[in-house]
């Protein structure tokens, strides 16, 4: 059999931890973005302990090489972001190279840019060689593009927003849109400092005593349950919370449909692939000024947005979507052109598509 017919296939590089990432993997496979190849999922990190996460590293290496030594993969999609996920795509990469097989780079890291302003020497050469040395860096906002295209000198930079899994899709015809006096909001993401929970509940804290009722936050995420549990009751604000933990499959589906709206006030972030989800499904969304969001939500007319960590902002922009009859219904049906215009899978399918389809061509004949 000779390398044209063999190196037909496609190595996707990621995580399967709980999160944002492997949401994106999920959606890519779902969607059909590697339906025309041979399709090889290789787990490079996972949750628990350093141990386990340096043993599923090692063995993502040594399948890599495996399909790299029988001639099996013509392109790896590397999705990575930032700090120890660095450096081990740097030595995916590497082994690449000596194969002759054709990388994309997809950038996820949300802070990625902080993390690489504030860095030493050493760090910022090996983020260098892995945007360099890839054949073409996936990003997901004009923001992540010229940070990207500062640090770099690749010419091959693509925009590719996330797009979440057109499940959701549906629920936007169906839903009602009759103004109610009590509005269900919704948080889905990390729970901890960097994701804003902590400040939402100084902001439900502020509106309890400003004497705002008529809402209550179903939240459903992993991370600091516990420690959030215990704030909510310190502060006596169990009656405007529901903590429900990691949230997935049809509960997480059924969150969206009974909802009005996401909030997410994040201190840092790529382009969330829950707001996606949100635009999708119909809910209206409450986020901040930061990453590829102000892309997704340009004005007051699809959403509401404020500067992150400001506490007070955010319990106005609440109060704004309880007190202003129609808001809701306006932005989230702006949300939702938005969204099929840019953000779904028909829209950014056949960008990826074009990529692979190039690299492959040049990855085989190598």
């Amino acid at each position: 059999m000779n390398n044209d017919t063999q190196r037909n296939g496609i190595a996707i590089v990621g995580t399967k931890a709980r999160g944002g990432i492997h949401a994106v993997i999920e959606n890519h496979i779902q969607a059909g973005v590697y339906d025309d190849y041979q399709r090889y999922l290789v787990v490079s990190h996972d949750d628990g302990s350093m141990f386990h996460r340096f043993y599923v590293y090692v063995m993502a290496l040594i399948a890599l090489i495996n399909l790299l030594c029988r001639r099996k993969i013509a392109v790896c999609h590397l999705h990575g972001s930032h700090k120890g996920s660095i450096y081990r795509k740097a030595l995916f990469i590497f082994v690449c190279r000596l194969f002759d097989c054709k990388v994309i780079f997809h950038l996820h890291g949300s802070v990625f840019a902080r993390v690489y302003d504030s860095a030493g020497g050493f760090y910022r050469r090996l983020v260098q060689y892995v945007l360099n040395k890839s054949d073409s860096v996936f990003v997901l906002s004009d923001y992540w593009a010229k940070y990207v295209s500062s640090i770099s000198n690749n010419e091959d930079i693509r925009v590719i927003n996330n797009f979440p899994s057109p499940v959701f899709e549906d629920l936007f015809e169906g839903r009602h849109f009759a103004h109610s006096e009590h509005i269900k909001l919704l948080f889905l993401g990390f729970i901890g400092e960097r994701k804003g929970i902590y400040d939402l509940v100084e902001a439900v804290d502020l509106l309890k005593k400003q004497g705002v009722t008529g809402f209550k936050i179903t939240v459903g995420g992993n991370g600091e349950i516990a420690q959030l549990k215990a704030l909510i009751e310190e502060r006596q604000l169990s009656a405007y919370f529901d903590v429900l933990g990691w949230v997935t499959g049809e509960q997480k589906y059924q969150l969206m449909k009974n909802s009005d709206l996401l909030l997410l006030p994040s201190h840092n972030e790529g382009l969330p692939i829950a707001i996606l989800e949100a635009m999708s499904a119909g809910l209206s969304v409450l986020s901040t000024t930061v990453g590829g969001i102000p892309e997704a939500i340009p004005d007051d007319a699809s959403g509401l947005l404020i500067e992150p960590g400001n506490y007070k902002a955010l319990a106005e922009a609440i109060t704004k979507y309880i007190e202003c009859d129609g808001l809701i219904e306006l932005t989230a049906k702006n949300a939702r052109k938005r969204y099929d215009a840019a953000y779904s899978s028909t829209a950014n399918l056949s960008v990826i598509k074009d990529v692979l389809n190039n690299l492959m061509l040049q990855g085989k004949s190598a």
